[in-house]
């Protein structure tokens, strides 16, 4: 029996030191030509989603649920716009929901805001790619028209530098068993300019994504810092340090609204009733403490 024991724990030291060398060699590999680099990058690919702090409905004292409008053209929120092509050591933020949703079928996509009606990845693609019938006028070898007009099919499909937009849904809320005012965001879509059957560009959502789900692929998809190309953050770390530029563009009502409904005629006045919504969440933490 002693003999048993001793050579089981013969083999897991064996295995054990086999495992620590392979994973030695893992880490001391020499950077090729292929990884275009001087060293191997091993956090990216390995990286994990922090948890959100668990959350009782009886903690919850307040709570507010808003939507807002990321646009990509600003320049804050260019490290989610590019590269408009994808290159290999970073990819766009619209790159990546394209890859899970359609091509590994890993993230569920939604039609609305509501998660109540799923789309297949087949109904995601056909949503973004069309067929569209276009007149060729045949030329005869002097190139004059010969007046036959042969009709070919052409594929339009939206382009990664179509996506222009982002819109979220986030709650704010104050947890009164940590003292501390936090935001998480619900769920994500994509917005694009597409051609309409009049040739229009019109901008349209895609789809909408809940967010916690698509959190474990952000985590390891990283960005690009001006600042320094060895301190790049991830996508994940992106929105829930909020680093990123928006605007309010909906706030929970009775009449179930947006701010536009009411305010269609200024668009200064858009912009003010946002601020003013952003200011009494702000304030509503404020007012709790006294100073």
């Amino acid at each position: 029996m002693k003999k048993y024991i001793l050579s089981l724990i013969g083999i897991g030291f064996l295995f054990g030191s086999l495992n620590a060398q392979s994973v030695l060699e893992y880490y001391e590999k020499t950077p090729t030509a292929e990884d275009d680099n001087i060293y191997i990058k091993h956090h990216y690919n390995t990286n994990r989603v922090v948890p959100y702090s668990y959350l009782r409905e009886a903690d919850v004292m307040w709570q507010k649920r808003v939507q807002r409008l990321i646009p990509l053209k600003e320049k804050m929120n260019h490290a989610l716009y590019y590269p408009v092509e994808e290159i290999k050591d970073r990819k766009s933020l619209w790159q990546i929901l394209k890859n899970v949703v359609i091509t590994e079928g890993s993230v569920t996509a939604y039609r609305d805001e509501e998660f109540n009606d799923q789309i297949t990845p087949e109904e995601v693609k056909a949503k973004i790619t069309s067929i569209d019938t276009i007149d060729i006028y045949v030329m005869d070898d002097e190139g004059y028209e010969t007046g036959e007009i042969i009709q070919e099919l052409v594929e339009n499909s939206i382009q990664d530098y179509d996506v222009v937009e982002y819109m979220i849904k986030e709650d704010w809320f104050f947890d009164k068993q940590r003292s501390v005012m936090e935001v998480r965001i619900l769920g994500i879509c994509p917005m694009a300019y597409n051609k309409d059957e009049t040739g229009l560009r019109t901008k349209q959502q895609l789809f909408w994504i809940w967010f916690p789900e698509l959190r474990s692929h952000l985590a390891t998809a990283e960005v690009f810092n001006p600042g320094n190309d060895a301190e790049r953050r991830t996508f994940d770390e992106i929105f829930h340090l909020r680093k990123f530029s928006s605007v309010i563009k909906e706030e929970s009502n009775v009449y179930s609204r947006t701010i536009y409904d009411y305010n269609q005629m200024n668009r200064m006045e858009q912009l003010l009733e946002a601020e003013r919504i952003k200011e009494e969440i702000r304030n509503f933490e404020h007012d709790l403490w006294e100073y």
